[in-house]
């Protein structure tokens, strides 16, 4: 093969894979920013300023409206608060019936692959009250929020 042949195949490569990492790069900051406005909705100031964006009221309707959003912003916030805690009760009670069942080693791949998840903080996930050599109390986590998508991070 002549060295022009070389050349221009090491280029095109080279040029798909620079457009496939620039891609990737591009697509996970949409889903960053889409994640940021879902995110946002949950608190107080988010969901109020979600709904004065969309409906854009005069000033004199500003006033009228903001004792509503006040208001339904602490119940969306309390609704939140509520299943979080729901959840890691759930969670807490699952592992207490799942983890007898299960040898040291399966429960620290559950552990491990709780840990490994994009996005989790990089910290030493407590064993479980069964497994061999735990020195730790599962409960010191119990007020830490569920990460999303995998109920093992408790």
């Amino acid at each position: 093969m002549n060295k022009s042949k070389i050349k221009t195949i090491l280029a095109l490569t080279g040029t798909l894979l620079i457009g496939f990492v620039l891609g990737m790069l591009v697509t996970v900051q949409i889903h960053r920013a889409q994640m940021k406005k879902f995110r946002s909705f949950a608190s107080r100031e988010g969901f109020g300023n979600w709904t004065l964006h969309v409906v854009e009221p005069s000033p004199e309707q500003r006033e009228k409206m903001m004792p509503v959003i006040k208001k339904y912003a602490a119940k969306n916030l309390e609704l939140r608060k509520k299943y979080r805690n729901e959840f890691i009760n759930l969670m807490k009670d699952y592992r207490k019936e799942l983890y007898p069942l299960l040898t040291p080693e399966q429960i620290d791949r559950l552990q491990s692959l709780s840990r490994s998840r994009k996005g989790h903080p990089k910290r030493r996930m407590e064993k479980h009250p069964s497994a061999p050599g735990n020195m730790s109390s599962p409960e010191r986590h119990e007020n830490r929020p569920p990460g999303p998508g995998f109920p093992f991070a408790w």
